[in-house]
């Protein structure tokens, strides 16, 4: 990320008062600036959720995933958001055969005949995207999609009348991925949930699919990394070696002996798993970590002097009737994380996707929306809320309804919050004026 400025933040139109915003949705100390449905967005069904900030017209934009692309919202004013238009999911079925279109386990566990289940055959319920040099990647699982490449300075020749885009270049060598992650110091891309591949191998393909994006228009395959020997063993495995989810980046922790390499740090279904990926030829194992409270390693973050990783279980609280908890560990050691304990909310929803910024995280949880905590007391493994706002305010259950995602990475501050049938919500983080 790029260095973030202390954020001015306008007044948001509807504030949060007496723990409530827009007389609806349960909140504190997060202001609501506006909100779009699914279908102001033009889609059905929102997921993952990104942000990019034109540097050359200071122009924000939220990047919202639909069942069948993406959407592209201007929200410089972001009580006044403006959907500047879509673009439309790759094609790449209709030009590839060799992939077999049926063979998708990643993410197709225990939905049943949910709604979105259903949606996954109109679509994908999952896509994710991540932004480098002003181009946005983007890949979708259970489909056939591979990685869309879009050039993001197309947005400035928006002129009030909604847009739709085809991508600028559609790199092949992967059918699904699950997410995908971009070192931006490095300019390497690192797709996991990869099941259908013509790349790494029959057993090496569930890992980092490493892609070379320094040239954004024409991505090249780098490198595959999936270690039998990290694989924990989970009622849910989508594949040996199988990574759900990582952030990469150039470390500089306390682990001297690591000092500016590539690391990647990686939830692995039943382990946390980091790996060195300097040498794209040769990525190594540093460590596997594992706790038996686990129900399945989703998500995590970094602290940002990258002496803690913070982690998200997304079927503990369903398997197991607990309520929230996040896993906390100390990897100063990189061979030999500890696991410090978990902090356990005070709501039994689901957790999902989280982020670090400053020194606040910031956690999609489902159908409790989003919490912010402060990490003042993260080396006792405690974490204090400091905010929430609810985007999903008719129930707190354990299911896979709410909030999916968040961005907190934009230069003005404001959060951007992706609800999968609610849509878009932009907040204003008034725990910032404290």
């Amino acid at each position: 990320m790029t260095d973030i400025p202390t954020p001015d933040l306008i007044t948001a139109n509807n504030p949060c008062e007496n723990n409530l915003a827009a007389d609806l949705y349960p909140c504190s100390n997060l202001s609501l600036y506006a909100h779009l449905t699914p279908i102001d967005l033009g889609g059905q069904q929102v997921n993952d959720i990104w942000g990019w900030f034109d540097i050359e017209t200071s122009k924000e934009y939220a990047l919202v995933g639909l069942t069948d692309g993406v959407s592209f919202v201007d929200v410089t004013n972001p009580n006044r958001p403006i959907v500047v238009g879509k673009l439309i999911e790759s094609d790449l079925p209709s030009k590839y055969n060799s992939f077999n279109l049926n063979d998708f386990p990643a993410c197709n566990l225990g939905l049943g005949s949910s709604t979105t289940a259903k949606m996954v055959t109109q679509g994908s319920a999952w896509r994710d995207m991540k932004v480098f040099n002003d181009h946005m990647f983007v890949v979708s699982d259970a489909q056939i999609h591979g990685v869309q490449v879009f050039d993001l300075t197309r947005l400035r020749t928006f002129e009030d009348q909604f847009l739709s885009f085809k991508e600028d270049a559609l790199y092949t060598k992967l059918g699904n991925a699950h997410n995908i992650a971009i070192n931006e110091a490095t300019g390497f891309g690192y797709a996991v949930g990869v099941t259908q591949a013509d790349t790494c191998g029959s057993r090496n393909k569930t890992g980092l699919h490493i892609i070379d994006l320094n040239k954004p228009k024409n991505p090249t395959f780098a490198g595959c990394y999936s270690d039998p020997a990290t694989e924990v063993n989970s009622l849910y495995s989508a594949g040996i070696g199988y990574i759900h989810d990582t952030q990469c980046i150039l470390y500089n922790g306390p682990d001297d002996r690591h000092k500016d390499k590539e690391l990647c740090f990686s939830s692995a279904e039943g382990a946390v798993v980091i790996t060195d990926v300097d040498d794209k030829n040769n990525p190594k194992t540093l460590s596997t970590t594992s706790h038996p409270d686990m129900g399945y390693s989703h998500q995590g973050w970094l602290t940002e002097d990258h002496r803690y990783f913070l982690m998200n279980d997304e079927l503990d609280e369903l398997n197991f009737g607990r309520n929230t908890k996040t896993y906390i560990w100390d990897v100063s050691n990189i061979s030999e994380p500890t696991f410090l304990g978990y902090h356990t909310h005070n709501t039994n929803s689901i957790d999902h996707n989280l982020f670090v910024r400053d020194n606040y995280l910031i956690q999609s949880n489902y159908s409790s929306g989003l919490r912010v905590f402060d990490l003042l007391d993260v080396h006792k493994a405690r974490l204090n809320e400091v905010a929430y706002f609810d985007s999903e305010p008719t129930h707190n259950e354990a299911n896979w309804n709410g909030s999916w995602g968040n961005y907190p990475y934009l230069p003005s501050g404001i959060l951007l919050i992706s609800d999968i049938r609610n849509g878009l919500f932009i907040v204003r983080p008034d725990y910032l004026d404290k």
